[in-house]
């Protein structure tokens, strides 16, 4: 690999942190997806979104399940964070699903917000899934399968797994 595509000081070719920087520096990732702050340095990758050091406290809180906190410029990237990320197109993209739909009169928390503001509407945005679509939400403790497809998957897998053993 030639050493303009790879830095061993980050043991990871340079291009997925360049790409992410570049997504950084579009114009509607340079707020905070969820109070607007300037100049996030902060992003839940699986959500796909970057913002700033208050939310990010509340995300930490979610739990990885929900939010996965990662610095932008600290924290080393997977390959697959980095495409995740450029998947999903940043906070313009990502807040197109996730508020999508507001309530009449409702506007999200500013900049300097308290850190209880903040809480609720980051829980109602991304765990509660209040502003999305209908369609779209994920019913906590319900499958997406129906029951019987997932015991008959469940069941495949034992009589599989009983197989291999048997041999």
């Amino acid at each position: 690999m030639s050493m303009n595509k790879y830095r061993p000081e980050l043991g990871r070719p340079a291009s997925g942190r360049r790409r992410l920087k570049d997504l950084l520096l579009q114009s509607d990732n340079r707020c905070c997806a969820d109070c607007n702050a300037p100049d996030p340095k902060w992003a839940s990758a699986n959500i796909g979104v970057f913002i700033c050091l208050k939310c990010c406290g509340v995300h930490r809180s979610l739990g990885t399940h929900i939010s996965k906190v990662l610095s932008v410029t600290l924290d080393d990237w997977s390959e697959d964070e980095v495409e995740a990320m450029i998947e999903v197109g940043g906070n313009a993209s990502a807040n197109s699903i996730y508020e999508a739909y507001f309530p009449e009169g409702y506007t999200k928390p500013g900049p300097d917000a308290s850190h209880e503001q903040r809480a609720k509407f980051i829980r109602s945005k991304y765990e509660l899934q209040e502003f999305l679509k209908p369609s779209l939400r994920i019913v906590s403790g319900k499958s997406s399968l129906g029951s019987s497809s997932a015991k008959s998957f469940m069941d495949s897998f034992k009589s599989s797994s009983t197989q291999r053993l048997a041999w």
